[in-house]
């Protein structure tokens, strides 16, 4: 039996207005500077919470977060919550920064457990991927491949696509708590892929989930 619990996919080809360069924090969400210095983590990075689904994940700059973004290529579900943050010295196309840290929210229908990950891959893989490629003629994505980020079970896959010409990669993440999914998508031109890559490791890395927090969103 079809598993219909996946919202229907994350943007790809996005971009921030690159006369645009003032950090713009609101909703029930917070950014302040990080409590702990690590090796891998720079002096200056800050931390992003969201108070309503109680994630966050650390950034520094050049990459500022910004609520004014655009996006080019959108599923037919609206997220809960969405966050992104830009490298502000990157990459620009059309007038926008395309290198890019997004989380997106998702609130399903069904809980999502061990049980029936499998059932959720192949709605990624019947629904949401045909999705994202149809969105582009260039759009290509790999095959799903298991994945667990801030003790977070689900998949990923890298993406390439060309926004106005230029290249671009991107690698995306579904991951999966209760009735909760959080997107993550990491996006750059492809020829500073290589060079970021470390950067959007980090991110990724850095993010987390406080135990229990999307069980009972604030409203």
């Amino acid at each position: 039996m079809r598993i219909s619990v996946v919202a229907a996919g994350v943007a790809l080809a996005f971009g921030l207005a690159g006369c645009s360069a003032e950090v713009n924090v609101g909703g029930n969400s917070e950014t302040s500077a990080s409590p702990t210095v690590e090796q891998s983590v720079p002096s200056d990075a800050q931390t992003y919470t969201s108070d309503k689904y109680g994630f966050s994940f650390q950034y520094a700059p050049p990459f500022e977060q910004q609520s004014d973004t655009s996006w080019e290529a959108q599923s037919g579900a609206s997220s809960a919550d969405s966050v992104a943050v830009f490298d502000t010295e990157g990459t620009e196309v059309g007038g926008q920064y395309r290198d890019a840290f997004v989380v997106n929210v998702y609130e399903l229908n069904t809980e999502i457990t061990e049980a029936n990950l499998d059932q959720v891959k192949a709605e990624l893989e019947n629904s949401v991927i045909p999705q994202l490629e149809a969105s582009s003629e260039d759009m290509q994505i790999t095959e799903l491949t298991p994945t667990s980020v801030g003790g977070l079970s689900g998949y990923q896959a890298d993406a390439t696509f060309n926004v106005e010409g230029t290249p671009m990669t991107s690698t995306l993440y579904f991951l999966f708590e209760g009735d909760i999914e959080y997107q993550l998508l990491t996006q750059s031109a492809t020829d500073r892929w290589q060079e970021l890559t470390p950067t959007f490791e980090a991110m990724v890395n850095s993010f987390t989930v406080q135990p229990g927090a999307a069980a009972s969103p604030a409203g």
